[in-house]
């Protein structure tokens, strides 16, 4: 990037966060305005699990999960209010990988099911730590989505490993809002090198979409805890250790240099997975000088309970972002584990003009676009 460019930056991204604590002073959660759409992001749901007996159960214990029933449902009752033109689930959608949870998690995203676009990133938590995701795909199969007609396709792989990283355990989707035209990728957890070669063709061939990707472990402690409390102290970044796939996963700095950092039009990464990290962004640069927004949140520690709305407005060449919880209607303003306010409501700058997409003056892939500012006014929740 140029050194006027960057200076450039800076002072948007200041001008930014003034902006952004004045349209955040109003109240928990406003309309969005016109000309704006949102993007929100589910963060871990493995933390809500509990039961209870009901008497339908003769006793037995049920499952359910609460907050993540909260957030769909909120979703649903202001597509409209606050203009939610997508839905990306940062993975961990369940703690243990066992079919009971699987069915409550089927249930939470159901909800969405026909009314928005959405993506789901396979966690750790999501599959066997070899990288299994049999049971994600049995519940979030590729023909549970194909028919719609922003659902973009899913990784293939070798048919003799049907298990690892297939049928939807590595996605993407295609959508629209206020002319703009995303590309968004839903990646699994230490995603392998081959799963890394298909996203690097994806993004190619839609190189005149923006991009975006969500994938389950990207920010927290730089290097492999070795206390506990190194979850918490350790210097935070962009992760050199990984958890799943054995020799054959690749870790979040991995992932950056083999694929992320070559592709001019990605400029966010969505994640989740350190709930002890809780709330964290970092801005790097790819190999064309674009800025790329990584930005962490798993309030899944504590009693926030939070979602992530991020609120584009093309005008403004802003996002504004916004952590709340539906249950108790409030805005994020700090944690025990993460006091600054700055990293739960805050602002990013995005040049959003049609000529800064990807070096074209023209923003509009030939790929069909797909608008989903949905009206569900009238339409019953679940």
């Amino acid at each position: 990037m140029r050194p006027i460019m960057r200076y450039l930056f800076v002072f948007t991204a200041i001008a930014a966060a003034i902006i952004s604590s004045l349209a955040m002073a109003a109240g928990p959660m406003t309309a969005a305005e016109d000309g704006s759409f949102s993007i929100v992001v589910i963060p871990d749901t493995q933390h809500y699990q509990h039961s209870k007996a009901e008497p339908e159960t003769q006793g037995k214990p049920e499952l359910i999960n609460p907050v993540f029933d909260a957030h769909t449902r909120w979703i649903v009752e202001n597509l409209d209010r606050q203009r939610i033109v997508f839905v990306s689930h940062s993975g961990d959608i369940v703690d243990e990988n066992i079919p009971q949870q699987w069915d409550v998690a089927r249930r939470c995203m159901d909800r969405l099911h026909g009314r928005v676009p959405y993506g789901i990133s396979v966690g750790n938590h999501d599959m066997k730590q070899a990288g299994d995701s049999s049971l994600f795909q049995q519940y979030f199969s590729q023909s549970r989505f194909e028919n719609f007609a922003w659902y973009g396709g899913s990784f293939k792989g070798k048919e003799a490993n049907r298990s690892r990283s297939r049928n939807n355990a590595n996605s993407f989707q295609l959508f629209s809002a206020e002319g703009i035209d995303f590309v968004i990728l839903h990646l699994e957890c230490n995603a392998p090198d081959d799963v890394l070669a298909w996203a690097d063709s994806v993004l190619q061939s839609h190189a005149n979409r923006r991009a975006i990707v969500t994938t389950h472990r990207y920010l927290g402690p730089r290097e492999r805890p070795i206390t506990k409390r190194d979850y918490y102290d350790a210097p935070k970044g962009c992760m050199v250790w990984k958890v799943c796939h054995g020799e054959n996963g690749n870790s979040s700095r991995q992932m950056w240099e083999k694929c992320f950092r070559k592709h001019k039009n990605l400029f966010m990464i969505f994640c989740g997975d350190q709930s002890r990290t809780q709330a964290m962004r970092l801005t790097e640069y790819g190999t064309h000088g674009n800025p790329v927004h990584a930005v962490l949140s798993d309030y899944g520690k504590g009693r926030q309970r939070g979602l992530r709305i991020y609120n584009f407005r093309p005008r403004e060449n802003l996002i504004l972002v916004k952590t709340y919880n539906p249950i108790l209607d409030k805005l994020c303003e700090a944690t025990d584990i993460v006091t600054d306010r700055n990293q739960h409501q805050f602002s990013l700058f995005y040049d959003m003009s049609p000529e800064d997409a990807n070096g074209s003056d023209n923003n509009h892939s030939k790929v069909p676009a797909v608008q989903t500012q949905i009206s569900l006014k009238g339409a019953p929740v679940p």
